[in-house]
């Protein structure tokens, strides 16, 4: 498949790197530097120009003729337009823009537009789900009805060490699918026993998965959130906070004063603050201290970073940052901020989401490096298909967790039988392809 990319900043670069597997990839790029740095990166194609010149990007579609355009510059208006003009030129062509202004998503369809990617409204969820479930680290959510990722950090004094995996009374409807030991990815978990420090990822709809963060054990509910930064995102973040629960303590906090009087316009519950985020004296002024969670969403990863580890400081057990700069992902967590949402994962899953040409399987990128969640059909070539699970030999780095059959989901025993049709869910860490193939058959996904 052909694929031209519109704009090589960090959204281009990271859909670069989920298209660039199995893939003819394209790169269109105005600014010189940010073309060679691009170049020097990727193994990619590039051409130095500005798409939204429609002889440009003509010129560019009847040479490359792409499958697939996805248009990622900083301009909103600029991505739509790409798209039209490309749908236009090369009426076959699959288009898909990227969205930052949430005003922009308003609107259902847009004509030329396939599909639109808004990484803000992503990094939205992640961090509202993150911040709201007391135990968790991060959340992941699947194209499979209400169910998510969530990985739980074990904390002295939590109800379920000492336990197993197998001895657990787990809620309706989730699965424990990997235990995270220090550097250790444990798939094969019913005999582990649960420890201090370990982090557990946990399968599970919305409400199975809270559920789940009770029987973990609450030292303390969420109740008062604290958000640095009231751009779009932390408005929004604010809003949807304020609506879960009217018990909800909710403040935002800016030093930009149109920002402010913006946020006080359109948030009646929560409470404004004008003042430097970064400011030790102001943060201990506003009572930092007391939040149960921080979450931290300015525009500059630097400003996040020093407000992450301002509030470290000040004792809080919960601190969730946004980062844009791929490279600043090991800076936030070698500095104890474990809760960070960046761009380049979730445009990676979003772009690979719509790259896939068959139904037959998909591929999710998960936090942990190298762990991948993966669905996949079977059909009558699969290895597994009229096995009972039992029979079935499971590589080290594998574990099938889940089965989805009808629009139902099964937890599989020894006697379950694997039948044509199902599609089957895993997790795998850092295993061999030869070893999926010969699990999932010669169509098993590539990542």
């Amino acid at each position: 498949m052909k694929v031209l990319i519109i704009g090589a900043g960090n959204v281009g670069l990271a859909a670069a790197k989920a298209a660039i597997a199995g893939n003819d990839v394209h790169l269109i790029e105005r600014d010189v530097n940010v073309a060679e740095t691009a170049k020097s990166a990727l193994p990619v194609s590039l051409l130095k120009g500005d798409a939204s010149n429609p002889s440009v990007l003509k010129s560019a579609l009847e040479r490359i003729k792409p499958d697939v355009i996805f248009s990622a510059v900083k301009d909103d208006a600029i991505n739509i337009f790409v798209c039209v003009n490309g749908k236009h030129f090369r009426p076959s062509v699959r288009t898909i823009a990227c969205i930052r202004n949430p005003e922009f998503l308003d609107v259902d369809t847009y004509d030329g537009v396939d599909y639109l990617v808004s990484p803000d409204k992503l990094s939205v969820e992640k961090m509202i789900n993150t911040a709201m479930l007391e135990n968790a680290v991060n959340y992941e959510k699947l194209d499979i009805g209400d169910y998510g990722l969530t990985t739980f950090r074990i904390e002295r004094g939590h109800d379920i060490i000492g336990r197993t995996v197998m001895n657990l009374d787990l809620p309706k409807d989730c699965a424990i699918v990997a235990i995270l030991r220090g550097p250790l990815t444990i798939t094969e978990i019913s005999t582990v026993e649960i420890h201090e420090g370990d982090r557990i990822v946990l399968f599970g709809t919305r409400g199975a998965t809270e559920a789940f963060n009770k029987l973990i054990g609450i030292k303390k509910e969420a109740r008062e959130i604290v958000i640095l930064g009231a751009g779009h995102i932390g408005l929004s973040i604010a809003k949807q906070i304020s609506q879960r629960d009217d018990k909800m303590f909710v403040k935002i906090m800016d030093d930009d004063m149109e920002r402010c009087r913006e946020a006080s316009k359109q948030l009646r519950t929560a409470i404004v603050v004008r003042g430097n985020i970064v400011d030790p004296q102001f943060l201990r002024s506003e009572n930092i201290e007391r939040a149960d969670a921080v979450i931290s969403v300015t525009d500059i990863d630097e400003r996040n970073l020093l407000a992450c580890m301002t509030s470290l400081r000040f004792g809080i057990g919960k601190i969730v940052s946004r980062y844009s700069i791929e490279e600043y992902e090991g800076v936030f967590k070698y500095a104890g901020i474990e809760s960070v949402i960046g761009y380049h994962k979730l445009i990676m899953n979003e772009v690979a989401k719509n790259l896939s040409t068959t139904e037959q399987s998909s591929v999710h990128v998960m936090e942990q490096p190298g762990c991948h969640f993966l669905s996949f059909k079977l059909d009558n070539s699969s290895p597994i298909a009229r096995k009972y699970y039992g029979d079935v030999v499971i590589p080290n780095g594998i574990n099938i967790f889940a089965i989805r059959r009808n629009n139902t989901t099964l937890y599989p025993i020894l006697t379950t039988k694997f039948e044509v049709g199902d599609i089957v869910l895993l997790l795998t860490h850092k295993i061999d392809p030869l070893q999926l193939t010969n699990l999932l058959g010669k169509n098993a996904p590539e990542f």
